[in-house]
């Protein structure tokens, strides 16, 4: 690739680019060449990753989430209720970190789903979860745990974004999830213990 593919698909200026490149070459992890052309004039530089330069996957992430789960959450009495709150105390932290242009809105919760791994299609009433970067990641009997916790994630960002939605309980389908949105209780009859969610694990995808 060229500095200018680089920049366009990075969306930076094309110094930046030349410099994290060049820091790349340095550090053996990219190789660069002079493109012939044919014509005079300075001929384009090329760059290409070298057999050193690492491969960087989610798949470490992924298996930290199991053993974590596997090892403190799931073997406690009261997993549900400490993944629930969990997600919420981490749903409710996003929202405050969004910029301060007044309340939050569902699409905002879509656009931090999909930063997450998740595609998520919206419609008036429902969200519905056409991938979960859990579902064939995880072990079966921590998965129930994970929704859980998404669950709070749901409930714990439409409620400190202001939003005005609230999340019904996720219905875990074999190959996609879908959750009811409606509109938001008074506040003494959304805290969690209210309204436990019983999550059972999805089928096996085939």
């Amino acid at each position: 690739m060229s500095v200018v593919d680089v920049a366009d698909r990075l969306g930076m200026h094309k110094n930046s680019a030349r410099f994290h490149l060049d820091a790349l070459v340095d550090a053996r992890y990219a190789e660069r060449w002079a493109q012939p052309t044919g014509h005079q004039g300075r001929p384009p530089l090329l760059f290409s990753a070298t057999d050193a330069s690492p491969t960087l996957t989610n798949i470490h992430l992924l298996e930290l989430t199991d053993v974590l789960f596997a090892s403190f959450v799931a073997p406690a009495p009261d997993a549900a209720q400490r993944a629930a709150e969990a997600g919420r105390a981490w749903g409710a932290s996003v929202a405050r970190s969004d910029p301060d242009d007044g309340a939050a809105s569902v699409d905002d919760l879509v656009g931090h789903l999909g930063q997450r791994g998740f595609t998520t299609v919206r419609d008036e009433s429902t969200l519905t979860f056409t991938r979960c970067p859990f579902r064939t990641t995880v072990r079966p009997d921590i998965l129930p745990l994970l929704c859980t916790m998404h669950k709070g994630f749901l409930d714990g960002y439409l409620e400190a974004g202001g939003t005005g939605v609230g999340a019904g309980p996720i219905d875990v389908g074999p190959f996609r999830c879908v959750c009811a949105l409606n509109e938001t209780e008074p506040p003494e009859a959304t805290e969690f213990s209210q309204h436990p969610t019983t999550i059972d694990a999805p089928d096996k995808q085939r």
